[in-house]
């Protein structure tokens, strides 16, 4: 869980960032904060952690390959599990 001081969050020195950021992000699905089908965009991650694009990017991946979230391409991420695609 990260901490945040004077709206600020406290990074462990222990921990790669992106992982503590997947494991935030984690949790906020699990507690219900983000339901499925709740966009996730990088800018967004990136302005209320004030991390880097890349460090987004790292944990989306970590993320989308536990399955809980998915990418589609031009659209955005999103929380899973991924729809059926309807045809």
């Amino acid at each position: 869980m990260i901490e945040f001081r004077n709206g600020e969050p406290q990074w462990r020195k222990d921990m790669v960032v992106w992982r503590q950021l997947s494991n935030e992000i984690r949790k906020r699905i699990r507690e219900g904060k983000y339901r499925p089908g709740h966009m996730l965009t990088q800018n967004t991650i990136s302005q209320e952690f004030g991390v880097a694009p890349n460090t987004v990017r790292k944990a989306f991946t970590d993320l989308r390959e536990q399955g809980l979230i998915y990418t589609r391409l031009r659209l955005g991420s999103f929380v899973g599990p991924e729809p059926e695609d309807e045809d």
